[in-house]
């Protein structure tokens, strides 16, 4: 077959959908013999896959969720007369007449909406959502397969666009990120907490700030237990700035909380790494996820989680995490309590992490997202 892979996502600058794309085009070259590819890059990746036999490199610069990619992109596509083409987000060309299929990561835009999700004049996020609406039903319907990376979002896809269930296939995810754990020498710590503005104990939050991650009820739940509790706590975010880092920053600073809530911003991994090691607990407090890639980041270097028990993240994390419910405060405050009185806990927490990641691979992923390449029938 001549497969297409849409890898204008490819690359860290689109996060996690940017990691997805990554491996999921390095494992099937890699482990794919037979049929040939041809991948759609944007101009600064198109020299990584220069020298792969059986590939094609077309350039790409249609932007993502453009007009463009609904009138261009289809000739785009149409003119390397593929037998089938991945489109690994749920913005495939609706005039795209030939063979695809998807990759699906989440539903969330379906609960996750109103002016406070969104930095567009409220015009333009009503039309751009009635578009995102429109866009995933018919292309999921029109789709010849789709993948997903989790059982919860096979069935969200089941339950609100009434896609047959047999025509989706579940390809977990997995680890990617160059974290390790690490050793620090006294005098290293002494530097990193001073240099952060952190005190032990702390817990760490990674990833965005919408709103549907709920770390507002994190924040809430420091507070709350600093209030009543013999040890204080300190919250880190680790977060790339945006309009929602900031919104974040100022309600911490109009509330005083600026010694209990440390903004660190964007990390990379080697400091991540030390931050992970010197934290009591990554928590995981997200009303909605499609996968939960950040709750297995720090499982790999033994770092406990604590996570909401919201959508898949039991799925994912299984007995791994110490899990509670993401609309109660109090119930993450128990957690926390309950992870700092108790080193047996955090050490059980780490044992079952190691276990829980090592179940997840991109390689298993590639060989499964292969097997549905060759189950589609191209005449």
């Amino acid at each position: 077959m001549r497969i297409g892979i849409d890898a204008r996502l490819y690359g860290l600058e689109h996060a996690g959908l940017g990691r997805y794309v990554m491996q999921l085009v390095e494992n099937v070259l890699k482990l794919d013999k037979k049929n040939d590819y041809v991948l759609f890059v944007r101009s600064a990746h198109k020299d990584v896959f220069s020298g792969h036999k059986r590939v094609k490199v077309v350039e790409c610069n249609i932007p993502i969720y453009g007009l463009a990619e609904q009138i261009v992109l289809p000739f785009v596509f149409a003119k390397e007369k593929l037998d089938l083409l991945h489109v690994p987000h749920f913005n495939a060309p609706l005039l795209y007449p030939h063979k695809f299929i998807l990759t699906v990561h989440d539903l969330i835009k379906h609960d996750s909406k109103g002016p406070e999700t969104t930095t567009r004049s409220p015009m333009l996020y009503a039309l751009k959502r009635l578009g995102y609406l429109f866009l995933t039903k018919t292309i999921a319907f029109r789709a010849a397969a789709i993948l997903v990376p989790s059982g919860f979002v096979r069935d969200d896809l089941v339950k609100r666009l009434k896609i047959p269930a047999e025509k989706i296939t579940v390809t977990y995810e997995a680890t990617s990120s160059s974290l390790h754990e690490v050793a620090l020498p006294p005098e290293q710590i002494k530097n990193i907490l001073s240099q952060y503005g952190l005190s032990q104990p702390f817990i760490v939050y990674t990833g965005s700030l919408y709103p549907h991650k709920n770390v507002d009820l994190l924040i809430e739940a420091v507070v709350k237990h600093n209030l009543r509790k013999e040890v204080d706590l300190q919250l880190a975010l680790i977060c790339s700035r945006s309009v929602f880092w900031e919104r974040t920053h100022e309600k911490i600073k109009n509330r005083g909380l600026e010694d209990t809530v440390k903004m660190l911003g964007f990390l990379d991994d080697t400091n991540l790494s030390k931050i992970y090691s010197l934290a009591l607990a990554l928590v995981h407090p997200s009303k909605i996820e499609g996968f939960g890639l950040t709750g297995l980041e720090a499982m790999s270097v033994g770092l406990p989680v604590i996570s909401s028990n919201a959508s898949c993240l039991p799925e994912v994390y299984g007995q791994a995490a110490l899990f509670f419910d993401p609309g109660s405060v109090d119930n993450l405050v128990k957690s926390l309590d309950a992870l700092i009185r108790d080193p047996a806990l955090r050490e059980q927490l780490a044992e079952s992490g190691y276990r829980q990641v090592r179940k997840y691979s991109w390689k298993k992923m590639a060989k499964e997202t292969i097997l549905v390449y060759s189950s589609i029938k191209t005449n």
